[in-house]
């Protein structure tokens, strides 16, 4: 078992804001209207807000095992991919053609 990571470190800086990311984009998979949306992340920095001043180890690690299980029971099934990216509807729209002759042979 790992041991815990101490509280107001870069360590957990990172993974506290990497939570957040996280936060922010499982609440736009599931609420793609801007309103909604906006009303999800200001509760969502609410949460996040009144657990900062935690300066316990073991308290921390149960704030974010928490958050991390609560993060994978609400996962969307369907996410929302940008369309230029990889899985996303435009992604490898317009590929190049290849360099070879596409029929072999002297015409």
């Amino acid at each position: 078992m790992s041991s815990p990571i101490l509280p107001f470190t870069e360590a957990n800086s990172k993974r506290v804001a990497s939570l957040f990311r996280q936060a922010l984009r499982t609440a736009f998979d599931s609420t793609l209207k801007f309103d909604a949306y906006r009303a999800q992340t200001l509760k969502i920095r609410q949460q996040f807000e009144a657990n900062k001043h935690i300066s316990d180890p073991v308290e921390l690690e149960k704030v974010i095992a928490k958050t991390e299980a609560k993060l994978t029971e609400t996962k969307h099934p369907d996410p929302y991919i940008t369309p230029c990216r990889p899985g996303g509807t435009k992604y490898q729209r317009n590929i190049e053609l290849p360099k070879e002759d596409v029929v072999p042979g002297d015409w």
